[in-house]
């Protein structure tokens, strides 16, 4: 019997591969080429997803190089990440640990040390997987996403970027050029959980991300966004709603839970039913409001 070679790769080549060290040039390129160029960054996705048909890409361009998005900024009232900015730097910045301690919580549970290191939130962002880690958490904390092409640029709420698995509302001339998130006055507390079916390398069975800000003991915002439970990452406003105005105290943790059951809809797969997830997160979702409880009352 004729063994086939596994190796189709061999003898084929792209036809371009372009590495700007400018974002004038890269969109330059972007957009003259628009859906017939791939775009990678640390480039972790693509090898995955297109394992032994990488000859099949013709186009390439490589944004690693360009420094003006590698970099965490503080403004008057926010943070600007750089979509470049990988999981490792976002686990040991100061300025988001401070600020926004459920992304680099998020951050440390992605892949290996390899893949942190070389991952980029704006390849978590783009590649647009429902169980994106980084995901929920910028839902919750009121991300805003920058977007840019040759002729125009635009600012999206993070909620209204997703629009189904692996897809998006980036046009194909543009590119992610930022990620902002608001700093709040307020008093913070977050809660980051995900649930897989081993502690390291996995893709979440479900994840959600809970944050609340108090103000005189009443709760002044609310951001709660669940993944791997829907098309999208989604955060759930009508829950949200529920408590702004209210102490802890007041909450009803067990029919919020059962709220958040009620309201995601998830999919059986191998890493999970439809039934579990939901018990999941309602589960998580309890000991969410149980944690910040606990919290506030230790100080």
């Amino acid at each position: 019997m004729k063994q086939e070679n596994n190796q189709p790769i061999s003898g084929t080549d792209f036809k371009n591969y372009f590495q700007p060290s400018s974002l004038k040039e890269a969109l330059e390129i972007r957009d003259k080429y628009r859906s017939e160029v791939k775009l990678v960054a640390g480039a972790t996705d693509i090898f995955v997803q297109y394992n032994e048909k990488l000859h099949e890409v013709e186009n390439w361009l490589d944004i690693s190089r360009i420094e003006d998005l590698k970099k965490i900024e503080k403004k008057e009232k926010s943070i600007f990440i750089g979509p470049l900015v990988t999981h490792l730097e976002i686990i040991k910045s100061d300025l988001i640990n401070k600020h926004f301690s459920a992304l680099s919580a998020a951050a440390l549970e992605v892949g290996s040390p390899q893949i942190r290191s070389r991952g980029t939130i704006g390849g978590n962002i783009c590649t647009s997987s429902p169980a994106g880690d980084l995901l929920p958490p910028l839902l919750a904390y009121e991300a805003k996403f920058h977007l840019s092409s040759r002729k125009k640029s635009r600012i999206v709420e993070s909620d209204e970027f997703f629009t189904g698995p692996k897809k998006n509302i980036l046009k194909d001339s543009e590119l992610l050029t930022g990620i902002e998130i608001p700093i709040s006055d307020a008093e913070v507390y977050s809660f980051w959980k995900k649930i897989g079916r081993r502690k390291a390398l996995v893709i979440s069975t479900l994840t959600l991300n809970l944050v609340l800000e108090f103000e005189n003991d009443l709760i002044k915002r609310a951001g709660l966004a669940v993944g791997s439970a829907a098309p999208v990452p989604v955060r759930l406003k009508k829950i949200e709603e529920k408590m702004l105005g209210k102490k802890l105290s007041q909450l009803d943790y067990k029919k919020i839970a059962e709220e958040v059951k009620n309201r995601i809809s998830p999919i059986d797969d191998l890493r999970g039913t439809k039934e579990y997830r939901e018990d999941v997160a309602a589960d998580i979702m309890v000991n969410a409001l149980e944690k910040i409880e606990k919290e506030r009352v230790s100080g």
